[in-house]
């Protein structure tokens, strides 16, 4: 079906010299920049800056400040090391003249060997889930404001498994998983998809940390919830982003004021394409 909301636009960046680069933030309804914009944004400049047959295999990163809606980021890339099969990319996305997020990149050669992996977990397919926009317009909808449309500045449509209660959270199982799949139907590049599943890979990945205590973002018991750092292995790079994708996630321990989640995901036939992990800052409030 078409649609008008052309959010790959906003995800584009423009080269000012040899290794700087501008993107645009994101139209999120709050004040900060979504940290998955940031990381899909900082690899599409360093897969600028890297010859076509390397693909990107992992990144390394850290939200170092609050990125600032409505104002443009820089991407200054640092070209570590250009191997014969490797090579390293350092990328800092600065605002204000102060860097908010760094990451490190390592691309490689296609090269044949040893495989093997998981197997895909049995779960409820996209056809039996409800859409999320219905969950998450309760959720970020402010009190008495008008309904938000998530799709106009969230680029996949998600159905999760399951969602805790808004109003009546209760505590439930650490694993849990989402599918997705892009909105647009984009002419689908190696980089634009690593970047794109990068993206995708940063929503709700905390909350699998939460979901133990029996919490959900803006709970009123949490002061303050934030990434500190994300992490994905890429181990394919042909899959097609516009069919359903599902992402496993497991917040697999929380304690002194920060929580761990892990992911792997999976196409829709069971290939799995992408490893994750993520360290969240989890503040309560005083009681």
């Amino acid at each position: 079906m078409a649609n008008t909301y052309n959010h790959l636009a906003k995800l584009a960046i423009e080269k000012l010299d040899t290794n700087l680069f501008r993107g645009q933030p994101n139209d999120w309804p709050n004040r900060h920049v979504f940290g998955g914009h940031v990381v899909a944004q900082a690899i599409l400049a360093a897969t600028e800056t890297v010859d076509d047959h390397f693909y990107l295999h992992s990144l390394h990163c850290y939200f170092l400040r609050p990125g600032i809606a409505g104002q443009d980021l820089i991407y200054d890339v640092d070209p570590i090391r250009n191997g014969r099969s490797f090579c390293t990319r350092r990328v800092n996305a600065i605002q204000n003249g102060e860097a908010i997020f760094s990451i490190s990149l390592s691309f490689h050669i296609k090269e044949e060997g040893l495989v093997h992996q998981p197997v895909m977990p049995v779960v409820a397919l996209p056809d039996d889930l409800l859409d999320d926009d219905i969950y998450f317009n309760k959720l970020l909808r402010p009190k008495d404001g008008p309904p938000i449309d998530r799709k106009s500045f969230f680029p996949f449509e998600t159905r999760a498994l399951e969602h805790l209660d808004i109003e009546n959270p209760e505590p439930k199982s650490s694993s849990t998983g989402f599918w997705f799949k892009l909105i647009e139907t984009p002419d689908q590049t190696v980089a634009l998809n690593a970047a794109l599943l990068a993206y995708v890979s940063d929503m709700s990945f905390l909350s699998s940390t939460l979901r133990p205590h029996g919490l959900i973002p803006r709970h009123k018991r949490l002061k303050n919830v934030a990434s500190l750092d994300h992490s994905i292995w890429l181990h394919e790079t042909d899959f097609d982003l516009t069919d359903w994708v599902f992402y496993q996630t497991d917040g697999e321990w929380t304690g002194n004021g920060r929580g761990l989640a892990r992911g792997r995901i999976f196409t829709h036939d069971g290939k799995h394409i992408a490893s994750t992990s993520q360290e969240a800052l989890i503040r309560l409030c005083q009681e």
